[in-house]
């Protein structure tokens, strides 16, 4: 994830938690959201699966656009 920067976080849940990151490239401002994955027995939660799901579907300026997705298995 050498792509971005993280900045400050701004939420957290239940399911992740969530910052405000800067796109290296563009200097863009960006969301990022990191997925607890600790109490999931299978891996990946299926909340954050349909999470993802919808935001590819919705375009609307009022809804954040999914960039990327990155997966680690180390943390």
């Amino acid at each position: 994830m050498n792509v971005f920067s993280k900045k400050h976080q701004v939420g957290q849940g239940t399911y992740g938690s969530v910052f405000v990151g800067q796109d290296k490239e563009t200097n863009g401002i960006v969301a990022l959201k990191r997925i607890n994955t600790k109490q999931e027995e299978n891996g990946f939660p299926i909340t954050a699966l349909r999470e993802v799901k919808i935001l590819k579907a919705l375009n609307h300026p009022n809804i954040v656009t999914l960039k990327e997705i990155v997966t680690s298995k180390g943390r």
